[in-house]
């Protein structure tokens, strides 16, 4: 279940929220921009013709500095202390345009002569309170600056005609503010759920990608035996580039073919039983030369064949090792390198 009270966002989900709160303003000003247009047009012989003409400059006036908002917010730079700022200035210019349609039940209100213009003022009212409320869950403050002027005058209209049985058109409105409330509640918590999901997710992508750019071991990901991914540093240990590695065998790189034969069967036999894959082996540059590697190894969850490595220069400790042990007069077979694996 979705928690009834919206949860408190991060500063980045916070910034996001405005910012698809913003990517909305074009499609909401051309709905604007049609019910002007549509208003205008039934109202021109039904209404005031110096009142209609100051109305629609007025409406368009306020289009055109939430246009000019919409730009200077592209301009900007988007930081976590000074969002808020934004968004205020978004609900100041709602606020304006639902002024303008709570004037539709003012002056410029057809006569009860005028049935047909009536319903479509009020339908125009509706629908403009409902798509305000789609364009606009994203910010609780906008919605109400709003939904309030667009409505209020309209429930102000019938309320004063219920000595003449207009009790209906009451009850409508009320129900209608009910749902664009639900409607509202519903899409902003489950925008500012997923906001907060999507933005966790985000930052712990980028601290692995951090980790695994600035990690001192060469790092592959493996998909049955070819290399999909690598850092830098893994580059610098075979002396190829990225794009090179990543279209190339992880097998190709080791110094022969009985080696690489041997990783991938002490691989496999290890992923099979859900453990850790190492060992070391000597592995080849792209020079020709050749170094002694230490790679250990994991299957990814979810069934996938992908599996992450850490490969390491461990040359130096084995040179050092081969020092420190007592020779052996008797020259012996060389054998392959070992390979453990770990749980």
């Amino acid at each position: 279940m979705k928690p009834l009270l919206p949860q408190k966002l991060s500063g980045d989900a916070e910034v996001r929220r405005i910012e698809m709160l913003f990517d909305r303003m074009p499609s909401s000003i051309v709905v604007t921009l049609i019910g002007i247009f549509l208003c205008f047009l039934v109202l021109f012989d039904k209404a005031d013709f110096g009142i209609l003409k100051a109305w629609t400059a007025y409406m368009l006036s306020v289009v055109a500095v939430r246009v000019w908002i919409w730009y200077m917010f592209g301009k900007t730079e988007r930081q976590g202390e000074n969002i808020h700022r934004w968004e205020w200035l978004f609900a100041a210019g709602a606020f304006l345009t639902g002024l303008g349609w709570g004037a539709l039940f003012g002056p410029l209100y057809p006569l009860p002569t005028q049935p047909d213009a009536q319903m479509f003022v009020a339908l125009m009212v509706v629908i403009t309170a409902f798509t305000g409320t789609v364009f606009l869950a994203l910010s609780n403050t906008t919605f109400w600056l709003f939904s309030v002027p667009t409505l209020l005058p309209a429930i102000a209209h019938y309320a004063a005609d219920l000595g003449r049985d207009a009790q209906w058109p009451v009850t409508a409105a009320a129900c209608c503010i009910a749902v664009f409330i639900i409607v509202q509640r519903t899409l902003y918590l489950s925008a500012t759920s997923n906001l907060k999901r999507s933005t966790e997710a985000e930052s712990l992508l980028a601290e692995q990608q951090a980790i695994f750019d600035s990690s001192p071991m060469g790092i592959a990901v493996v998909d049955n035996k070819q290399v999909v991914k690598c850092n830098a540093r893994l580059g610098e240990l075979l002396g190829r580039r990225i794009q090179e590695l990543t279209t190339s065998r992880i097998d190709h790189h080791f110094a022969n073919a009985a080696e690489a034969a041997q990783f991938l069967s002490n691989s496999s036999s290890a992923f099979d039983k859900g453990q850790l894959a190492q060992g070391m082996y000597r592995l080849r540059r792209a020079d020709g030369s050749q170094f002694w590697a230490e790679l250990s190894g994991r299957r990814m969850a979810g069934g996938t064949a992908r599996s992450v490595w850490m490969v390491a220069d461990v040359t130096l400790r084995v040179v050092n090792d081969r020092r420190s042990q007592p020779r052996d007069p008797q020259p012996r077979e060389q054998k392959p390198p070992a390979t453990i694996s770990r749980g």
